[in-house]
């Protein structure tokens, strides 16, 4: 196989569960169920050496249900408290048109080129079969990048689970923010895109290869990540989100650099900022950003900030 195993298995689809919110933050937004038990998710308050005012990480799953809320009212009062909230996309500033744009630019193939052309006939095959599985017809697929093909079946297969986009934690605090307080988006929608057009075609065949073969396992998966979420669980959610990741295989290696460490950098720079300049705000990204040795918590410790879980 080229190249070398790209995740563990079963897990792809498990980590775009957590890692595409320039895909899941684009449905419609829900209406919420409340469930008598309140969830107990990572919550954390940094603070600079020489004050108090905080910046609060917050974790997010980008899909979610009801079982996700209410949340607890320490989150919500940090939220309450804070002048801004930083996410990592701003959907608002996004809208369909310029997604539809984006993904035509960076995900389809030129005039006269096919999807089948570059793959080989038996992945096309399991591909095709998949795409009408979840209801896609064949035409819909033809001109698509191997990346872009992968992502459209994860998040269809995640629209047929119990977990839903509308749902998610980045959607449910925009959407209060709305009217509230400025909302300061940490990445662009080209951005997080580009974490995936960047791949190599080889990489990108590997990455479809992989989802196909994940596709239907993954229920397990996320009812794992997403009962770690609400408890809290942060040893099993490094466990099924960092285990993902292959330290021996170079390519897994890459990835990992690409879809969390360089981004880490970034994020922690951020806050940081925050910090200096006395901003009291409320950070929600993705738990898998905020969590293990290279995630914002340690970072931000290792650099000498206060760091405290609430």
């Amino acid at each position: 196989m080229s190249p070398a195993v790209l995740v563990a298995p079963a897990r792809v689809v498990a980590l775009l569960f957590v890692l595409v919110a320039s895909l899941a933050l684009l449905s419609p937004s829900p209406v919420f169920a409340e469930t008598p038990e309140r969830a107990q998710p990572l919550l954390w308050r940094v603070q600079h050496p020489d004050h108090t005012v905080p910046v609060y990480l917050f974790g997010s799953l980008h899909f979610g249900d009801d079982s996700f809320y209410p949340l607890p009212e320490s989150v919500l009062q940090a939220y309450k408290s804070s002048e801004l909230l930083a996410v990592e996309l701003d959907v608002s500033e996004v809208g369909p048109q310029r997604m539809r744009a984006t993904l035509d630019r960076l995900g389809r193939y030129p005039s006269g080129i096919q999807l089948s052309e570059r793959i080989g006939p038996a992945l096309w095959s399991q591909l095709t079969e998949a795409s009408q599985r979840l209801g896609v017809e064949t035409e819909s697929i033809v001109h698509l990048r191997p990346w872009l093909a992968a992502l459209q079946l994860v998040n269809l297969q995640v629209a047929h689970s119990d977990y839903q986009a509308g749902q998610g934690i980045d959607r449910y605090f925009m959407d209060m923010a709305a009217g509230d307080k400025p909302v300061k988006p940490l990445e662009t929608l080209e951005q997080q895109l580009a974490l995936f057009a960047g791949m190599t075609e080889g990489e990108q065949s590997a990455f479809l290869e992989h989802t196909l073969a994940d596709l239907e396992k993954t229920g397990p998966q996320l009812d794992r990540m997403a009962r770690a979420w609400r408890e809290g669980n942060r040893n099993d959610l490094e466990a099924v989100i960092l285990g993902a990741f292959d330290r021996q295989d170079p390519f897994s290696q890459t990835l990992y650099e690409r879809v969390f460490k360089t981004r880490n950098d970034a994020m922690a720079d951020a806050v940081k900022s925050y910090l200096s300049t006395r901003q009291r705000v409320f950070l929600v990204v993705g738990i898998g950003h905020l969590i293990g040795e290279d995630g914002l918590v340690e970072g931000l410790r290792r650099a000498g900030y206060s760091v405290e879980r609430l």
